[in-house]
């Protein structure tokens, strides 16, 4: 009988796990996909919704047109896991139906969980796609306030760290820079953004943002760590200041899914130990663990949670379990933050030696300051996924141009 593979989660890293399973042909492995959704979405695409550039709708894409791309793997979509029996190796699903594996692929993502900043509940939170639409009002509200000669102020709060898409929250101040500049209103509007630590992107990302900073009137307030939120609008932070805001726009604190802390496998934390060099789980037999949900310490920092890196992780599980021959791991990410008009900053961290020699390899970081071509950068980089996803057919990312 073929042996059972069960990925759990189509994103980034189920998704890239299941097609090198796909592309292997006859591998011998009956493999399986659940998600609790039933679409693919890009968090980078974003933006351009609450920007209104384009409809929400447009930032997802169906799960169920993949298949040509996935020939011999099996969808479960819009199926819940209930909870993980790792010792009987087998998935609960949402209805009681067990299944059994032989090897099982953690892909499930992040939660937001507020819980640990009281009010922070009734905050944006930026990592969800259900705040789009909010997020669009926020927006609108601010520019109706402003042009009635009210100073408004946005706050962009990180919870804490490691985060998803590190350079989210900087984009998104960049990209309200513009829309208010392009609405006349810049000038009654204070854009900040407070992080826990000294600077939560890679060391030689600091130099370009700092300017950023300083040319969009952005402020960046390191080591403001927020302890608490209070009416929506207040934001209390652990030295003892405080700020009143018009909007807060937070990222809330992440961890993984209930179903995966509840075997008593992750860190105080929240996230999933693995080994850098296989993502494999310590002390759980055939159970990887790729993506946000992981943990993963280089030189005592964490390594950076991105869609690029959660893909390659999730190849580099299949190809282990396929003991392909020749395989070349590469753990070279691309994150693109749009700084509005057209431009962006590239920040290209590289881990493929610290997986190659765990004990001694260093990360290295390449920064570009994409001036005229970064927004082209970043939607080349959207469309190259839905390609491998959806194939050529499938439905290309084109926002309209920015009023």
């Amino acid at each position: 009988m073929p042996k059972k593979i069960i990925i759990i989660g189509a994103g980034f890293g189920g998704l890239g796990c299941a097609k090198a399973f796909a592309d292997a042909k006859d591998s011998g492995f009956d493999v399986t996909v659940v998600d609790a959704k039933s679409y693919f979405t890009i968090g980078g695409t974003w933006q351009y919704a609450w920007a209104g550039r384009v409809d929400t709708e447009k930032t997802t894409w169906d799960l169920s047109k993949c298949g040509a791309q996935f020939p011999g793997v099996s969808m479960l979509l819009d199926t819940d896991v209930a909870s993980l029996d790792m010792e009987g190796k087998k998935v609960v699903l949402g209805d009681g139906t067990a299944l059994g594996y032989d090897h099982l692929v953690l892909s499930p993502g992040v939660v937001g969980d507020p819980s640990s900043v009281p009010g922070m509940a009734d905050t944006l939170d930026m990592y969800s796609h259900d705040s789009i639409e909010r997020q669009r009002s926020d927006v609108h509200d601010i520019v109706a306030k402003a042009r009635a000669g009210e100073t408004q102020t946005l706050l962009v709060a990180i919870g804490a760290v490691p985060y998803k898409c590190p350079v989210a929250p900087f984009e998104a101040a960049f990209i309200a820079d513009d829309v208010l500049r392009r609405a006349g209103v810049r000038d009654k509007v204070d854009i900040v953004v407070t992080a826990p630590v000294a600077w939560p992107l890679p060391d030689p990302a600091r130099a370009v943002f700092t300017r950023l900073f300083e040319e969009k009137n952005v402020r960046f307030i390191p080591e403001k760590a927020i302890a608490s939120v209070e009416d929506g609008a207040v934001a209390k932070f652990a030295d003892g200041d405080s700020m009143t805001c018009s909007k807060i726009w937070s990222v809330y604190p992440q961890r993984a899914p209930d179903f995966v802390k509840a075997t008593g496998t992750c860190t105080t934390r929240g996230f999933v130990p693995v080994d850098i060099a296989t993502n494999g789980v310590e002390g759980k037999d055939g159970v990887y663990c790729v993506g946000d949900c992981c943990g993963i310490a280089v030189g005592g920092k964490p390594h950076p949670k991105a869609g690029e890196f959660a893909w390659q992780m999730g190849e580099m599980v299949a190809h282990d379990i396929l003991k392909t021959e020749g395989y070349e791991h590469s753990r070279l990410g691309a994150c693109i933050a749009e700084c509005g008009a057209g431009a962006g900053v590239l920040v290209a961290p590289d881990y493929t030696q610290c997986v190659k020699d765990p004990e001694s390899g260093k990360p290295s970081c390449a920064i570009e300051d994409r001036k005229t071509d970064g927004e082209a950068a970043k939607l080349d980089w959207v469309n190259k996924y839905i390609r491998y996803i959806f194939g050529e057919d499938g439905r290309k990312f084109e926002p309209a141009a920015a009023a």
